[in-house]
């Protein structure tokens, strides 16, 4: 695994947090359209209300799996920051903060995460250095993620 796609993996994580969130509006909505009661009025459980324990339990599922990923990915973006902070470089630090933590577009890491305001060609450049220091800082990390990648995927193709 190269630096790049691992600092990636924090935006991945975001994302499929994002995508549960939808799906769960998405059943909170069916639960509505069904004539389902609002949210935080008491529910009286009986025959006619499967469908909307059904639909309850389901939102209450999908609401306790975005909790674990929310956690899970404050660990692990922790996990990350910290070892950006490991690099010897102050701006190459910056940059990959700015661009795999904080989400920042490269316009404005490169007009405002300075002091002085840099081109985003440069701001490019600075990243493609980062990622190799990052690259040589934490190779004995990556290579060991690379190794447990290939075993799984050597035992999921059995």
């Amino acid at each position: 695994m190269d630096a790049k796609e691992y600092l990636g993996q924090v935006k991945s994580k975001e994302a499929k947090i994002r995508n549960l969130r939808r799906d769960r509006e998405g059943i909170v909505n069916m639960l509505y359209s069904l004539g389902g009661v609002r949210e935080g009025e008491k529910v009286q459980r009986s025959r006619n209300n499967d469908k909307f324990g059904t639909l309850y339990g389901r939102i209450d599922e999908m609401e306790r799996e975005i909790d674990r990923q929310i956690a899970d990915l404050m660990n692990f973006q922790l996990k990350v920051s910290m070892e950006i902070n490991e690099l010897k470089t102050d701006k190459y630090m910056t940059v990959l903060n700015c661009r795999y933590i904080h989400f920042m577009p490269w316009e404005e890491i490169a007009e405002s995460a300075f002091d002085v305001k840099y081109t985003v060609r440069h701001i490019l450049k600075m990243h493609g250095y980062a990622l190799l220091e990052f690259q040589a800082v934490h190779r004995d990390m990556l290579a060991k993620m690379d190794e447990e990648r290939s075993s799984v995927a050597m035992c999921s193709s059995r």
